[in-house]
């Protein structure tokens, strides 16, 4: 039986634009007072830049959604997607006016065009070009735009640029005098991706599907990004597994096969196999005791603890604390584990070990695999 866990996916979708942007507060306000003059639309060519995932396209559409008490119109064009000038400018007509011809028309057409429809409308015409550093010859259909008001436009369009860097031709002299803000976003961090996440959730997921395990296990397997979308896709992949299989909960095992999944990181069975015996079984170790908890992690003595009774098992001698702290150590420098200090909260002070993004009940069903050919003959309960 399948338990519903995703409220909406539309919430999960990279179109949507959630109503408020955590830790993007400050540039939405940047950009609405640059494109806003309090009682019009200013003129002029904005430019967001930064890294993928970090709220440029956001910031950008809920700018755009806050100056509709100006009565403008606003255009959104993915330039992935339209990839010259000619086939931007048809979808910027056709986005006012439906039923546009898609061919047929020339480049010289589509720019009288768009002045006639300008003049008649008579409303401030907002157009938000979207990964403008896929657009070829990007120069001519933003020089056309910025000076449609010198044919037979009442008023160019305000042009808001969304890339990951100054496109080269923001420099000339003919473009550059257009510039009214230049704006870079920085990367999110550990903190800010979770309250996004956070956020999100609360819109997308039913109450009691997830909880701050959850939530601190995804930002764990995604913080190396700063990449808010692919945080988001790893919790959205984990929620239709939690479905698929009938769980009620979101768990950090289950966050961490979403990311295996996607890719975020991973390991594969021919990194594995050339491992020390005494190394694959304390990977062992921590992904049977993490697959028993619903945290993310676990206590350094709790992998002893598991190390020495699959060492008991398999008729082993284990390894001391030291040689055992020296492998863990080895192990996260290669990748595999993850080690850090406790924090606040927790009494004393204690070593706690994390598998990352490897989903610990898969990684514990491999690593037996592998052990029943290195270890043959092994116990039938093993």
């Amino acid at each position: 039986m399948t338990i519903p866990i995703v409220r909406d996916p539309r919430f999960f979708s990279d179109s949507y634009t959630p109503s408020k942007l955590p830790h993007r507060e400050k540039e939405v306000e940047i950009l609405y007072n640059t494109l806003s003059s309090g009682y019009e639309l200013n003129e002029g060519l904005a430019l967001l830049k930064g890294e993928p995932g970090i709220g440029k396209t956001s910031v950008a559409k809920l700018s755009a959604s806050k100056l509709s008490n100006l009565g403008i119109g606003t255009v959104h064009i993915n330039c992935r997607t339209y990839r010259s000038p000619s086939s931007a400018l048809q979808k910027i007509i056709a986005s006012i006016i439906p039923g546009v011809p898609e061919r047929g028309l020339s480049y010289e057409e589509m720019v009288l065009m768009l002045e006639k429809i300008m003049s008649r409308e008579g409303k401030p015409l907002l157009i938000i070009l979207d990964e403008i550093e896929y657009l070829r010859e990007g120069e001519t259909l933003v020089y056309t735009l910025l000076r449609l008001h010198e044919g037979g436009a009442t008023k160019s369009p305000t042009l808001v640029a969304v890339a990951r860097w100054d496109p080269p031709y923001t420099l000339d002299d003919s473009i550059k005098s257009f510039m009214i803000l230049k704006l870079t976003l920085e990367k999110y961090n550990a903190s800010q991706l979770y309250d996004i996440l956070d956020y999100r959730a609360s819109e997308a997921l039913y109450d009691g599907s997830y909880d701050s395990n959850t939530i601190e296990k995804v930002v764990e397997l995604s913080k190396h990004t700063g990449n808010a979308r692919i945080a988001l896709k790893i919790l959205f992949s984990a929620a239709r597994l939690a479905e698929e299989r009938g769980m009620s909960l979101i768990t950090p095992d289950l966050v961490s096969e979403a990311a295996a999944r996607i890719g975020v990181v991973g390991i594969t069975e021919d990194s594995l196999m050339p491992l020390d015996t005494h190394d694959k079984l304390l990977l062992l170790a921590a992904a049977r005791r993490l697959a028993m908890t619903s945290r993310g992690w676990i206590k350094m003595g709790d992998l002893l603890e598991e190390y020495k009774l699959i060492c008991e098992e398999l008729g082993v001698i284990p390894y001391k604390y030291t040689a055992v702290w020296k492998r863990v150590r080895e192990l996260r420098n290669m990748g595999f584990m993850e080690a850090k200090r406790s924090g606040e909260g927790m009494k004393g002070q204690s070593t706690l070990i994390s598998l990352g993004s490897i989903p610990a009940e898969r990684l514990a069903e491999k690593l037996k695999e592998i052990l029943r050919e290195d270890l043959s003959p092994l116990p039938s309960s093993f």
